[in-house]
């Protein structure tokens, strides 16, 4: 036998769409009526128009209609023990028109403009719960409190008088009135006075009787906006209510008992207030009611501005072709929409009298909206650009291609790619290293020209990709064709840029395995101790190597050049492990270092030798004459050069006459 499954979408809202759908689909499956094979067929994830077919109509006619839906399914899919029910990307664009046609059933949901997959899915449960019927104390049926939440000027008015026109054709008998209260901003007397009125003399100038919104209400439906507002002691009494039914007027003793539907509207989160103490949970949970309904933002309402503006702006007698420009549509997508739809009608109202029966531009919407827009660079606004004819004036293959340039020049101004983390370092290591000979010299040009090449071919994909990018968005088929040449020529020059690379890479790697320092670091990187280190920030060989030599270039600077000979000739740690490194070499003892450096004839001119240099010949030489001697350098001219760094002259004293 053929098992059923109940797949979902892996989305929590596409989920509980097909949820939705499914549970009206059982109902009309069970129903055995005309719809019951159409509605077989979308359960397992076909097309309703599948349903037609005589095999759904015989499976729908079963006794067990589900079972023979499953095993039909199995044969159409080609066999196997287990059949899943509709999920797929198909079924939710099914699931969509499904909701779209229920929401267009009749006219109590006409002024809600909604398209969008989150908002068609309210409207449906706002449909299901307008004819739920619940019981009050006594056992008869009441109609169920229902709660709206959404953030102002999303529709939650229009959304409660739908639901009650749902439930005044339910139940035509009833004189069902339609009452709003709005309580922001009320005082807590004032809104017991408005929601259950007063008998005279209830209080100072009640002379008169006055029916409260609740009674006024009777058989009908009061909804209570901004519920969220309402201060504890109204909160209360309306809870009272909500559990009996009966009220009493302010100032009177006797209870009324009014059928009423109480539908609550907040733009606040009462969740969040009743985890802060600010509105009762009992309250909450009875307004709600095991259910609630949420009108999302029109920032979150995925293709509101591609779909709904046209009929906002049809249904107020703008008739231009197009309606708007794509550079206008886009702008009025950038915008958050705080006041939602109520602020974006205003805003289209305007427009079309700014526009003279025009296609709405850019300039006939309000600066706040303008200046966010233009504020954007070209490329960001590529796609209106691209799109938008200027007074009647038709797009063509030129006027495409000069605005492609002048994409290209705007992304001139975005920054270039970062050189890949290894290359960067090395760069880094080669240039630190402050060697200034010819070899190591054209070692760091041929790196960094590398590199460049490395950031070019990462560019030239980044512009293949924007130009991709903007090709796969609701352009006309001409400027389709305009940015799909300059994606070509992008990718061209990358891979031209990729070949480049390709043929430079082992010429530079020859060098660097040649470099003195790169022997070296490459020998020090691969005791355990950098091991170890490794990816911890720059604690590396070659951060290592840096230091060290910035330590001998200040105390011995020659011995610099003898550690670069010793690495160049390759395996140095193993040779100074071994003690094979040649006598008086680059690891000697510092202070004998500097002495065999100082008696050795200068290979250096005077004025090459650095301040640390001078200070250490006074230091190593008892008398003027010795130091002399060392250096071959006459008494004037280290008498200059101690005078030209700050130096004492320590043997002024000793040896006055400078004699040698």
């Amino acid at each position: 036998m053929v098992q059923i499954d109940e797949l979902l979408p892996d989305a929590p809202l596409q989920s509980e769409v097909v949820l939705h759908v499914r549970l009206h689909l059982r109902r009309v499956i069970r129903g055995s009526g005309e719809e019951a094979s159409r509605a077989l067929a979308m359960l397992f994830g076909f097309a309703r128009a599948d349903g037609a077919a005589p095999d759904w109509r015989k499976a729908a006619a079963t006794p067990a209609p589900l079972l023979a839906g499953a095993q039909l399914a199995a044969r159409k899919r080609g066999g196997g023990d287990v059949v899943a029910l509709g999920h797929d990307a198909q079924h939710l664009a099914e699931c969509k028109q499904w909701l779209l046609e229920r929401k267009q059933q009749d006219d109590a949901f006409a002024k809600i403009l909604a398209t969008d997959l989150a908002t068609l899915l309210e409207l449906s449960k706002a449909r299901d719960l307008a004819v739920a019927q619940g019981q009050d104390e006594q056992g008869q049926p009441r109609p169920l409190p229902i709660l709206i939440q959404g953030e102002t000027g999303t529709g939650k008015e229009l959304l409660a008088r739908g639901i009650h026109s749902l439930w005044e054709r339910q139940n035509p008998g009833l004189t069902a009135p339609f009452q709003v209260v709005h309580v922001a901003g009320m005082t807590d007397d004032l809104i017991n006075d408005e929601l259950f009125g007063h008998v005279p003399g209830a209080y100072t100038g009640a002379d008169k009787e006055r029916v409260g919104r609740i009674e006024a209400a009777h058989g009908g439906t009061l909804l209570i906006d901004e519920v969220g507002d309402l201060p504890p002691a109204a909160q209360l009494r309306l809870l009272r209510f909500l559990q009996s039914q009966r009220m009493s007027r302010v100032g009177e003793n006797k209870e009324r008992f009014i059928k009423v539907r109480i539908i609550a509207a907040t733009w606040r989160k009462l969740d969040e207030l009743v985890s802060r103490g600010q509105f009762r949970m009992d309250l909450f949970h009875r307004l709600r009611y095991g259910s609630s309904l949420t009108l999302p933002p029109l920032r979150e309402r995925e293709n509101f501005f591609k779909e709904v503006v046209p009929q906002v702006l049809q249904s107020r007698g703008h008739t231009a072709k197009p309606l708007l420009t794509r550079s206008a549509r886009d702008a009025l997508t950038l915008h958050t929409w705080p006041g939602n739809l109520r602020e974006l009608v205003g805003v289209l109202e305007e427009a079309i009298s700014l526009s003279g029966g025009d296609s709405l531009r850019v300039e006939h919407l309000p600066a706040r909206l303008q200046r966010p827009y233009l504020s954007l660079p070209l490329y960001e606004r590529a796609s209106g650009f691209l799109s938008d004819e200027v007074d009647g004036q038709q797009l063509n293959e030129e006027h495409v291609r000069w605005r492609v340039e002048q994409i290209a020049r705007s992304l001139e101004t975005v920054q270039r790619p970062e050189p890949t983390p290894e290359l960067k370092k090395l760069a880094e290591f080669l240039a630190a290293v402050d060697d200034q000979t010819p070899e190591h010299q054209a070692v760091v040009k041929a790196v960094e020209a590398f590199i460049q090449q490395d950031q070019a071919q990462r560019w030239q994909l980044f512009l293949k990709e924007v130009w991709a990018v903007l090709a796969n968005q609701d352009v006309p088929p001409l400027v389709v064709s305009g940015l799909r040449s300059a994606e070509a020529e992008a990718q061209f020059r990358a891979d031209e840029l990729t070949r480049q690379q390709r043929e430079h890479e082992p010429h530079v790697s020859a060098m660097l395995e040649q470099d003195p320092w790169m022997k070296l670091r490459m020998e020090l990187q691969g005791l355990p101790l950098f091991q170890h280190l490794k990816g911890e920030g720059d604690t590396d060989a070659g951060s290592f190597i840096v230091g060290i030599l910035s330590l001998v270039r200040t105390f011995i600077p020659s011995a610099v050049e003898r550690i670069r000979a010793e690495a160049q000739k390759g395996n140095f740690l193993k040779r100074l492990q071994e003690g094979t490194l040649r006598p008086g070499g680059a690891l000697e003892n510092g202070a004998r270092q500097s002495a065999a450096e100082l008696e050795a004839p200068p290979k250096r001119r005077a004025e090459e030798l650095s301040r640390q240099e001078w200070e250490a010949l006074t230091k190593n030489h008892k008398t003027q004459a010795e130091a002399c001697k060392a250096t071959g350098y006459d008494p004037k001219t280290i008498v200059k050069y101690l005078a030209q760094h700050g130096l004492p002259n320590p043997w002024s004293k000793k040896d006055p006459s400078g004699a040698a």
